[in-house]
């Protein structure tokens, strides 16, 4: 016959089965089931002085101690573990002095919210915790890419504003377009990285000539990119000297010849 019966481990602490009584072949059986280690993660019990490790479905068990428990002699107990252990049901060994009993299928047994659902309840709620985190790193790309873009067009905007000048007649002109626009993937993650690493050098405020994506292909055909960050990043540090250059570009140029070399 198929499925299980659930019986709660509360019915093990019931008046009715602390009965005081003689065991029988099925109830001893049950009891081994039940006093089996029901954790999946195995633990360190000291027993008489002596320590073992208990796994999952483990139950450590002299035949005096049986004998009690089921109010058997020793001899039945005996015949009865050997008939557990013919029959595929049970092994059995001494460990650290401690006989060592061990249910066989025992997951058979706890297959109903046991740890195989506990296994599962598990992997669950790591590929929750898992989407969690991919969510939060979504959101913060998200917020991040927001960010980039309200600046993005925060400066554009300015950069718009003062690109329309007036010449000296009087009639109004556009200046040069804005190095945000570039469509060079290079020079805009230059623009970006020189953002987040040297915003001192990026703010038209301390550098009003900033580098135009012309300037930093010549910089590029001289010097590696490595090079170029070395230099700005000096400069980035050099607070005694910021004050004395307006053009970044003209800067990184010289200070990179003197440095590395023309």
């Amino acid at each position: 016959m198929a499925g299980f019966i659930k019986l709660s481990r509360k019915f093990f602490s019931n008046e009715l089965w602390n009965e005081a009584r003689t065991f029988s072949s099925c109830e001893a059986w049950l009891d081994l089931i039940q006093s089996a280690r029901f954790e999946a993660t195995p633990r360190k019990v000291s027993i008489g002085g002596r320590e073992v490790v208990c796994n999952r479905g483990q139950y450590p068990a002299s035949i005096r101690f049986l004998a009690k428990r089921w109010k058997w002699t020793e001899r039945k107990v005996r015949t009865f573990l050997s008939y557990l252990k013919k029959e595929g049901m049970i092994t059995s060994e001494v460990i650290q002095g401690m006989n060592m009993i061990t249910l066989c299928k025992y997951d058979e047994y706890n297959s109903s919210d046991t740890v195989g659902d506990t296994s599962n309840d598990t992997e669950i709620m790591l590929k929750i915790n898992q989407l969690e985190l991919q969510v939060t790193q979504l959101t913060t790309q998200l917020v991040t890419q927001s960010s980039k873009k309200r600046h993005t067009g925060d400066t554009n905007t300015k950069k718009d504003k003062e690109d329309i000048k007036e010449s000296p007649n009087g009639d109004k002109k556009e200046g040069e377009p804005s190095s945000l626009a570039s469509s060079n993937p290079d020079f805009l993650k230059f623009n970006d990285w020189l953002e987040r690493k040297a915003p001192f050098c990026s703010s038209p405020k301390n550098f009003s000539s900033q580098i135009t994506e012309a300037e930093f292909l010549k910089l590029k055909e001289k010097y590696t990119g490595k090079q170029i960050a070395d230099i700005i990043e000096q400069i980035e540090n050099r607070k005694d000297l910021r004050k004395r250059y307006t053009n970044l570009y003209r800067t990184v140029l010289n200070w990179a010849k003197k440095e590395y070399g023309s």
